[in-house]
């Protein structure tokens, strides 16, 4: 299965954003996700990137590149491929 880069990610006060190396970008409002929209910013801020996502420690939430490109409906420009961070 090919692969595509997650080349950024980044957060604003409202929004996690994630881009591949080829310039599709997807997000999540964190308003969907009741342990993130009750976050402060500053715990918003501290995410880790995994392989396969995102993890916020300080409000122990997860999400992963694949769910977020798919609920943006972008999964059918991947054409099968996996999404990665590296």
């Amino acid at each position: 299965m090919e692969q595509v880069k997650i080349a950024k990610v980044w957060v604003d006060s409202t929004y996690v954003y994630a881009e591949t190396s080829d310039g599709m970008q997807a997000s999540y409002a964190f308003a969907d996700w009741p342990r993130l929209a009750n976050a402060t910013d500053e715990q918003r801020r501290d995410f880790r990137l995994s392989y396969f996502g995102i993890h916020w420690p300080q409000v122990d939430e997860d999400l992963s590149f694949e769910g977020m490109f798919r609920d943006c409906h972008l999964c059918d420009s991947l054409h099968g491929k996996q999404l990665f961070y590296a």
